[in-house]
């Protein structure tokens, strides 16, 4: 049996309610997994991660990333995707890897960075849920609201899975094990994931000066100027 990991990328233990939270990681340790499979949770920054698998030493024949992303698709898509990679220019990866620093957690940001350092097998697959970008907020939002109008203090991340985030687990969860089991074989609609098709991070400060800045000179009335 191939060694294989299967990584939560952004999960969130303490908010039940979310996709990629405490249920997903239950329902995909609860299953009858064969030896060689590794279920890891990796929500923490990209480089943290990198170097991780580095230190490890550790070889992998296959590798499954679940995570959220934005590719433009309907709320609550779920696809399996291989990465092809593809080439980057070098400031493209440092954008990347300065976001990554600054503490964002971002399953693109990981595919980039883990090919920068080598650290990916040649099956490399997504599991990518389409979400709202204010997904997690949203929920948290939600909860704050019920309890304020029912007069009550609650825990926040208590609240159940919807049935539509129910669907989304079950659907996640029977696409990993296809990946994770049985590479593209088992996911014949997979379809290639290149660099071209990546989110791109987000523009944190871009300054342009567009004309020269010019203080004009003035007679001090004794044939100077200033």
């Amino acid at each position: 049996m191939p060694r294989v990991v299967i990584g939560i990328v952004g999960y969130y233990q303490f908010i039940r309610g979310y996709a990629l939270g405490p249920e997903l990681m239950a329902r995909l340790q609860a299953e009858p997994w064969p030896d060689g499979i590794e279920i890891r949770e990796l929500n923490w920054g990209p480089i943290a991660i990198v170097q991780d698998f580095q230190a490890s030493g550790e070889t992998y024949d296959r590798m499954v990333l679940i995570g959220a992303v934005d590719r433009g698709w309907a709320p609550g898509s779920v696809s399996v995707r291989r990465w092809a990679g593809g080439a980057l220019e070098p400031l493209a990866v440092q954008r990347r890897v300065f976001e990554a620093v600054t503490g964002v957690i971002s399953l693109d940001n990981l595919l980039v960075i883990g090919a920068q350092f080598g650290v990916w097998p040649d099956q490399l697959f997504t599991v990518e849920v389409q979400l709202g970008e204010s997904s997690v907020s949203d929920l948290v939002l939600a909860e704050i609201e019920v309890d304020r109008q029912a007069g009550q203090m609650g825990i926040i991340g208590e609240k159940p899975l919807t049935p539509d985030n129910i669907k989304i687990v079950d659907r996640i969860v029977a696409l990993t094990r296809r990946a994770a089991l049985e590479g593209a074989q088992g996911v014949p609609e997979v379809m290639p994931l290149t660099v071209e098709q990546l989110t791109q991070p987000a523009a944190f400060c871009h300054n342009q000066f567009t004309v020269d800045c010019q203080v004009p000179r003035q007679s001090n009335g004794m044939g100077l100027t200033q």
